[in-house]
């Protein structure tokens, strides 16, 4: 996933049938740099060698087959272009896409939206472009986290987190097992994560001591007991929480 061409590409057509597997991916998910040239010569080319990821990032080949009809959300398996043009960081390939009205927040299984394949990537580009494009930034994926949760505790991704949460990223939103963001920072000792999430975030009931410096002694103290009934405390907590907040909204 760090580049996205090891878990994308695919052999070409004749090597694929030979060895009795599907067919290859469409041309459209296949974009390559093809050099100087109409869209046309790219194509002949890529298919005069046998080898369609001569086509990888070719903006010309991308407009072209859109002008041609080719469903700009078309699903090979491993997810639609924009997926494809995230994890790779085309920036200009996502521009386009968005363009032609690509649905930013189609998730697929193995990675989820377009938005988490960037964020993976470190594609800060991408991202603005698909959060311009409409994608959701608290959309839980099928990796059972929201992209904000995924930089907490990732000190390597704290300006992605500062992003995520100037584009409207929610850190009271927590993950599959009800961990928050400001959890995860303070168990990985991500000081500078758990300042910049500590005034956004609603307090934890279970925290007696509602502070930067309450928040990490208690994560640690935490960390020591059983995983099952770390879980389950949490997202007592978490969703009592949130059932207390939504009655108050009702009123």
């Amino acid at each position: 996933l760090a580049t996205g061409e090891a878990f994308f590409w695919k052999p070409p057509c004749h090597c694929r049938r030979a060895r009795g597997r599907p067919p290859m991916a469409p041309p459209f998910v296949y974009a390559r740099s093809s050099g100087d040239g109409t869209a046309h010569d790219a194509a002949l080319r890529a298919a005069f060698y046998g080898d369609l990821r001569r086509l990888r990032g070719s903006c010309k080949v991308t407009e072209f087959l859109l002008s041609k009809g080719v469903p700009v959300d078309i699903h090979y398996g491993y997810g639609t272009p924009l997926h494809l043009a995230a994890t790779n960081e085309q920036d200009k390939i996502v521009k386009i896409l968005l363009e032609h009205h690509a649905d930013a927040n189609t998730s697929v299984t193995s990675l989820g939206s377009a938005l988490m394949g960037a964020l993976l990537c470190r594609s800060l580009k991408c991202m603005k472009l698909l959060i311009k494009g409409g994608a959701d930034v608290n959309r839980m994926t099928s990796l059972l986290m929201t992209p904000l949760v995924f930089t907490a505790g990732r000190k390597d991704y704290t300006n992605f987190m500062q992003f995520l949460l100037k584009a409207g990223a929610d850190p009271n939103i927590p993950d599959g097992f009800g961990r928050l963001p400001i959890e995860h920072a303070a168990r990985r000792d991500c000081m500078e994560q758990v300042e910049m999430l500590f005034p956004l975030t609603s307090a934890i009931p279970s925290i007696p001591n509602w502070s930067i410096d309450g928040i990490i002694s208690y994560e640690k103290f935490e960390s020591a007991k059983p995983l099952d009934q770390r879980h389950l405390e949490r997202a007592k907590a978490i969703f009592k929480s949130q059932a207390d907040y939504a009655f108050r909204l009702k009123d």
